[in-house]
């Protein structure tokens, strides 16, 4: 791939989010390009070329495809709203950090991007101790639920808590077929809010996928992850509890959130050391929109 069809596909894919990028946001979002293209100086030459020639817009900073002036001031307002709603983050990082099988919160979606509409809620990846993810996900689940704060499909918070990707510290890599460019970008977007020892880390190796995907992202990425211990006292001394009372206790909330969930799953996918609560075919309405937005520049 070229360069300049780098630039033009990167910016096509944040137009249908009204998401205009600086130039280093661009430069690490770049999809994968040639390896004689990637220097800074060439970049900066065809942002350049692309402006003067038309197929790009810049202005306040930001580079967009014509006709996406208003994405300026909808990003600023998106950025406005998405700070408002992290100001919930560090409650559930306290909740979490006494709930000792979590190893690993990273906040997801549009508001990791800083950007997030009105009906936008909280969305959570969370990593948990091996066999433990579905006593973990009954008791956050369960707080939240009594703090009402949990965002199911029977309510509306504009506000909720989604807890929608589980992992297990020992099942970090996601499988093939979510090896996709929508899933690259999520990956690259979670913001650890909370880890013991190296999860993020171990979570960026077991996906190194992504790193042929957008390179320039994922190395900078692993080149700041740093390891936070934010593990509580209490956590520790629960941890001391008898481990196979928890195992078998982890597998009865496995069987019985199952059961309760069996009616109502769509597209979920559930198993015993992954979750993934995604109802709505995501990554194949943003594509569909990525390719109508290229037709409309080409």
């Amino acid at each position: 791939m070229t360069l300049r069809n780098s630039i033009l596909l990167t910016v096509a894919y944040s137009a249908q989010f009204s998401y205009p990028l600086r130039s280093r946001e661009l430069w690490l979002r770049l999809l994968a390009q040639a390896s004689d293209t990637r220097s800074l100086e060439a970049f900066v030459s065809q942002l350049k070329l692309l402006v003067s020639s038309g197929w790009l817009r810049f202005y306040d900073g930001q580079f967009f495809l014509p006709g996406h002036e208003t994405d300026i001031s909808l990003r600023a307002a998106s950025e406005k709203r998405a700070k408002q709603k992290r100001r919930q983050v560090a409650q559930v990082v306290s909740l979490c950090r006494h709930i000792p099988w979590v190893v690993g919160l990273a906040v997801t979606g549009s508001v990791a991007m800083h950007q997030a509409r009105e009906t936008d809620d909280l969305d959570f990846l969370v990593v948990t101790q091996p066999r433990r993810l579905w006593i973990t996900r009954a008791v956050l689940v369960g707080i939240s639920i009594l703090l009402g704060k949990y965002r199911s499909r029977k309510n509306a918070h504009t506000s909720g808590w989604c807890f929608n990707m589980w992992l297990e510290s020992s099942q970090l890599a996601l499988s093939s077929d979510k090896h996709t460019l929508y899933t690259a970008y999520e990956v690259l977007q979670a913001d650890w809010v909370l880890q013991v020892s190296q999860v993020q880390q171990m979570f960026l190796q077991a996906n190194a996928w992504v790193a042929s995907v957008i390179p320039l992202g994922f190395n900078q990425k692993v080149s700041r992850s740093k390891q936070v211990d934010n593990r509580s006292y209490l956590g520790i001394f629960l941890l001391m509890v008898s481990a196979p009372f928890i195992d078998a206790s982890n597998f009865l909330a496995y069987l019985l959130q199952q059961w309760y969930m069996r009616q109502a799953m769509t597209r979920e996918v559930v198993g015993f050391s992954q979750a993934f609560f995604h109802p709505r075919d995501t990554h194949r309405d943003i594509t569909l929109r990525w390719r109508n937005y290229l037709e409309s520049i080409t």
